[in-house]
């Protein structure tokens, strides 16, 4: 727990932060919901625009309170956080297969037209069709319901007060180093041994380090947003190569399945392993890009967060 938290002033602080992390993040799930029921009605059951707000919406608000907790343990919200995982799943499946139908049908057509391939295609239609059936069950399950409900009881929970930015910057300051703490740590065990599940990890950290960054970007100072600039070319990268580790995966799965498509599967997914594995010799220089940034002193803080 940090200076900040040990008296009941830092308390309230976080907890009217965290009100405005929630707050926002209602409105933006709310919106996302009703765009997608209403895209629903009028017969496009994909609304992929919709689907992608109400993912990251989810996503970003999970990543926030993780973080939170971990500037204040007194919090308790890893119930919550934990709903807010589980509720993202589906809609996470949804982007995996969309990401899947987009690279094979790419990599597919520059072989041109054969049985086989006209046969993986309607297996990778298949995968989607029964990703997107099950984000739209999701959509309307109790769970997904009862853990939007949570997050709004818990909002009413926290306190109203008004706290100015000079009143909260040493704390937001302090949430942002400790989120930095732990993109640190992933890349190093990253460098020291380049597997996909460290590169993925490391992918997860930078994104909570955005979402974090760009919530409390009205506290911090406009320096913060070309922070997240950086760290979002980071993730980027991170999350083509993950892309291309999911993609590989799955063929070599319906390889397995389909003997009659196992030559071209494994083809393809040889394709999208050497993707991958450049991807995974490339982020060192967006990463040293993220760690050369150094913010004027006058806009975010007084010393520096990296340190």
């Amino acid at each position: 727990m940090s200076e900040w938290t040990v008296n009941e002033d830092g308390r309230v602080i976080v907890r009217v932060l965290v009100r405005g992390l929630v707050h926002v993040a209602r409105e933006e799930i709310a919106g996302a919901e009703t765009s997608v029921r209403r895209a629903r009605l009028e017969g496009d059951s994909s609304a992929p625009g919709s689907i992608r707000q109400l993912r990251i919406a989810i996503r970003r608000i999970e990543y926030q309170l993780a973080t939170m907790a971990d500037v204040d343990s007194s919090l308790d919200i890893d119930d919550l956080v934990k709903g807010l995982h589980e509720v993202g799943k589906p809609f996470g499946q949804l982007r995996d297969a969309e990401i899947l139908s987009a690279r094979v049908a790419k990599v597919l057509r520059a072989r041109g037209v054969t049985p086989e391939s006209d046969r993986l295609l309607e297996a990778v239609a298949d995968e989607h069709y029964r990703a997107q059936r099950a984000s739209d069950g999701w959509l309307d399950s109790e769970e997904f319901h009862r853990t939007l409900e949570d997050l709004n009881e818990f909002r009413l929970t926290l306190p109203t007060d008004a706290v100015t930015p000079t009143m909260a910057r040493p704390i937001a300051q302090h949430a942002i180093r400790v989120t930095w703490r732990s993109v640190k740590r992933a890349a190093k065990l990253a460098k020291e041994e380049s597997r996909d599940e460290l590169l993925h990890a490391l992918r997860r950290k930078v994104k909570h380090a955005v979402y974090l960054t760009r919530g409390f970007s009205y506290v911090l100072g406009p320096s913060s947003e070309e922070f997240a600039l950086r760290l979002v070319t980071l993730q980027k990268l991170l999350g083509r190569q993950h892309d291309h580790v999911v993609v590989a995966a799955w063929l070599q799965g319906i390889g397995g399945d389909y003997a009659s498509l196992k030559p071209l599967t494994d083809d393809v997914s040889l394709e999208e392993r050497r993707r991958a594995d450049h991807g995974a010799e490339e982020w060192a220089e967006p990463w040293q890009f993220v760690r050369d940034f150094r913010p004027k002193e006058t806009v975010m803080t007084s010393y520096s967060f990296f340190d």
